[in-house]
């Protein structure tokens, strides 16, 4: 009873930082889906568009477009929220994982992000709810983390523009699985 017990322990203690790892990425991952779902929510019920920007190595911010008279954009934002990666989790695509998840909208140059012009770091959520650039027109893509030499910990959302559907994939050490 003993020896099994240590066995069985032995078992659970090469399983443990696997697991561990699992949910730290799972954690920050929910993270970054709440801020996207979060951003869209408001520009829904404030009637206003609201700007998501990717700020790397590991943030997220939600601005406000602010509005003038006669309901013209003033050019000036209002900063709603700011999201910090936890567990070490960046928004970076490992290079030990495939570039393109099964939606199809794969990160150009290795980016951490594949939303139309790859080097602008923001999008926005319109009044309406649909995600956009920043000249207005809809946009589907990809935004992959992960933790830095952890290629297991590596996840993707995408986001699909016109109907801002998010879905979350996640790296299993051969291909990203839902």
């Amino acid at each position: 009873v003993v020896g099994l017990l240590g066995v069985l322990a032995a078992m659970a203690m090469m399983v443990a930082p696997s697991f561990t790892r699992s949910a730290r990425a799972a954690a920050s991952t929910a993270q970054v889906l709440d801020a996207i779902r979060s951003a869209r929510e408001q520009a829904i019920s404030q009637r206003r568009n609201v700007e998501l920007w990717f700020i790397l190595p590991n943030a997220i911010q939600t601005r406000r477009v602010d509005i003038g008279a006669g309901g013209v954009p003033t050019g000036t934002t209002t900063i709603l929220r700011t999201v910090q990666l936890e567990n070490r989790m960046e928004l970076r695509r490992d290079p030990a994982v495939a570039a393109n998840t099964p939606d199809g909208f794969p990160a150009p140059g290795g980016g951490p992000w594949a939303f139309g012009v790859p080097d602008a770091a923001r999008r926005m959520f319109t009044s309406e709810g649909t995600f956009v650039d920043q000249d207005g027109d809809v946009v589907n893509g990809t935004l992959f983390l992960s933790i830095p030499s952890q290629a297991n910990s590596a996840r993707a959302i995408t986001v699909m523009g016109a109907t801002a559907l998010v879905r979350m994939w996640r790296w299993n050490g051969r291909e990203w699985v839902e």
